[in-house]
């Protein structure tokens, strides 16, 4: 299992940082695109998806998000 840290990009929303957790590159961005339709009322436009860091997960894994 991997922490994944993503951005998306939303039109006239600017960009949000979702983390999850998950097993591949194509299930961290399936479980991101799920996050971010539950934290918005209305599911927004992404423009773009970026995969911003990967990490394998371990006691005491996490990021900084400025």
């Amino acid at each position: 299992m991997y922490l994944y840290r993503l951005e998306a990009e939303v039109e006239e929303k600017g960009i949000y940082h979702i983390i999850v957790l998950a097993p591949s590159d194509e299930k961290a961005f399936d479980y991101a695109e799920k996050e971010l339709e539950r934290y918005t009322i209305a599911t927004p436009e992404v423009k773009e998806w970026v995969l911003e860091e990967k990490k394998r997960v371990r006691s005491g894994a996490g990021y900084v998000i400025e």
